[in-house]
């Protein structure tokens, strides 16, 4: 690593390409330690939402809780990996049935 300073001020460093790599995969680490903590916070919501809005009932509820949580450990291994430039599955089978949260999320923001 080389230091960047002004004086006695350093105001940044310029990172070899190794110590790059391992940055991001740290940083990765991290976002799938974050997301681990926060599930069941998350589940709650989404099935509160079932629940509240479709009717969801006890049942319902667990077969998706059972199935989401099969998805989102997916989604964490995910993170840990060197490779993490390829688009997640999910959100490219959703694209191909017609459903684009890019979309979605862009008019979501023009609406608030």
């Amino acid at each position: 690593m080389k230091i960047k300073k002004t004086g006695k001020k350093i105001f940044g460093a310029e990172l070899t390409s190794q110590e790059k790599k391992a940055l991001d995969i740290e940083i990765e680490r991290q976002l799938a330690e974050f997301d681990r903590n926060h599930t069941k916070e998350i589940d709650a919501l989404i099935l509160l939402a079932l629940h509240d809005t479709f009717g969801f009932g006890e049942k319902r509820l667990r077969r998706f809780y059972d199935i989401f949580d099969e998805s989102v450990n997916e989604l964490i291994k995910r993170y840990e990996l060197e490779d993490s430039d390829k688009i997640w599955i999910s959100e490219q089978t959703l694209k191909d049935y017609g459903i684009d949260l890019d979309l979605w999320e862009r008019e979501r923001r023009k609406n608030r």
